[in-house]
Formats: structure tokens, C-alpha cells, sequence
């Protein structure tokens, strides 16, 4: 499962990061009281993803597109663990949080702020983070948060202890604060849970 949690740090560290609050809001990055949607625009080495997110304060739904089909990762930053939900298939996967989502949605995580900036109209703080994890992975990167607490733009890299290093990037368009139906933020409950060997298939990974 290695490979799987190097994507899933890929694709669910914007989603993590996103779920996040202004350093002055909240004492935890999953505590934001603001409910929103937006259009992401997600970049996972050199791959891009654009997508729908839902957020409520410490959970989010990011819709996508993965390998021609549409699924959504829910994240439940109060439990440390998440599901990816493949509606064509009428399924989904559990997974707990990797190491690095838990750090960065620790109240501990220590960010420097760099400046002032605006992001898609938004007036945004820019701050410089970089931290490690229990399995000895390595995040580092800039972190755009507006007035509001919501995480406008995200720029940086996770490094694996082995050397594997993923690029993220993702930015917000056309946030819209707004209540959010609470039924997006758990699997449905038609639904089929697939055991947890379905993610690397479900991610196009190989078993490690």
C-alpha cells in the first residue's frame, strides 16, 4: 500500500489542507467555521485535476475525475480517516489518514507567515510551512489562507523517508459561503464497502 498513500498524499493532502483555518481562527487546521463550495484546480505531479469541493468545518467532499471515472474523496478531519466513493461502481473504500494529513492537521504545526497576497480576487496571507511526519516524511511548501480562514492556494511537495517526492498544487475559484448538505460528507448509505486492497486499483497504484 505504500505507492497508494504516496497518491493519496498527492491527491487528499489538498483536501486535508483545505478542510483548514486561518492560523488566527482556529487552533487545529481541520476547525474552519466556514461552510463553502468552489471550483479546485489540483495538480499532482504534473497531472492536473479539476473538480468540485464541498466544505464544512473538519470534513470536506472533493469531487474528480480519476482515470475516466467520477469519484469523490470525503475526509473526516475529527477521526483521521477518509473514504474514496466511485458512484459508478455504487462502492467505496475506507482509509485512515496517512501520517502526513495527521501533522498537518495538528493545532502543533508550526507555519511562518511570509506576506500579504491576492488569490482570484480574494485578499489572502501567504505562509511558508515545513514539518515532519511520524514514518519520517517530509512536507514543505506555501500556503495561501484568506481573511475567512479558507485555504485559497496550496504549493509544495511531500517527500517520503525512502526519497519518493510528490509535487501538490491547487488553487480556488469562485468560493461560495454557503450552507452544504451534511449528506456529502459520508458515504452513501446504498453504497457497497469495498475491502481496503480496492484502493490501489481504484488509484491505478500497484501493491507494494
Amino acid at each position: 500500500m505504500r505507492s497508494t498513500f504516496h497518491k493519496l498524499c498527492g491527491l487528499a493532502v489538498l483536501a486535508w489542507a483545505s478542510v483548514a483555518a486561518g492560523a488566527s481562527q482556529a487552533e487545529s487546521l481541520l476547525d474552519a467555521p466556514v461552510a463553502y463550495s468552489a471550483t479546485r484546480t489540483t495538480t499532482v505531479d504534473g497531472r492536473t485535476y479539476v473538480g468540485t469541493v464541498h466544505h464544512i468545518a473538519g470534513k470536506e467532499q472533493q469531487e474528480e475525475h480519476l482515470f475516466g471515472m467520477a469519484d469523490a474523496f470525503i475526509l473526516d478531519g475529527n477521526n483521521d480517516k477518509g473514504w474514496l466513493v466511485v458512484p459508478a461502481l455504487k462502492s467505496f473504500v475506507a482509509f485512515p489518514f496517512p501520517p502526513m494529513m495527521v501533522v498537518l492537521a495538528s493545532p502543533t504545526l508550526k507555519k511562518t507567515r511570509v506576506g500579504d497576497d491576492v488569490v482570484d480576487g480574494i485578499e489572502t496571507t501567504k505562509y511558508a510551512i515545513h514539518t515532519q511526519a511520524s514514518d519520517g516524511s517530509v512536507a514543505d511548501g506555501f500556503a495561501w489562507f484568506s481573511r475567512r480562514g479558507v485555504l485559497m492556494k496550496l504549493q509544495g511537495s511531500v517527500t517520503a523517508r525512502q526519497g519518493h517526492r510528490t509535487t501538490v498544487a491547487m488553487v480556488l475559484h469562485g468560493v461560495k459561503e454557503t450552507p452544504q448538505d451534511a449528506a456529502l460528507f459520508v458515504p452513501p448509505r446504498d453504497f457497497t464497502q469495498l475491502p481496503a486492497e480496492a484502493l490501489d486499483t481504484l488509484l491505478g497504484t500497484k501493491p507494494q
